[in-house]
């Protein structure tokens, strides 16, 4: 079967958005990395998002900004030996303070 023009332009759109998503959350992760404000949280939540056939992890930290804010963000470098409740040294974003990254010892 020999998809249609339409459909070619379709998946070049998709595509493409696909790549500045990757490229923006690349470019936000290698800021928080170079420009985080460091802070402890508390391991808040874990979730898995996923269906039936697939495991999709979520890790969420709550954590006092710079600015006195509490927040909960989601930790975009977790590991597997997280359990909720558990302190943590985190980084996070200084604009997207929702966007927090652990601290690797």
């Amino acid at each position: 079967m020999i998809m249609d023009k339409n459909a070619y332009i379709a998946w070049a759109v998709f595509a493409v958005v696909c790549l500045i998503i990757l490229i923006v959350s690349k470019r936000m992760n290698k800021q928080t990395e170079e420009n985080g404000i460091e802070t402890t949280g508390v391991i808040s939540r874990i979730e898995d998002t996923g269906d039936a056939n697939d495991i999709d992890i979520c890790y969420y930290a709550r954590y006092r900004t710079e600015d006195g804010d509490e927040v909960e963000g989601i930790l975009s470098n977790p590991t597997d030996d997280l359990a909720v409740g558990q302190e943590v040294r985190l980084k996070y974003h200084p604009v997207y303070k929702m966007n927090a990254r652990l601290i690797k010892k």
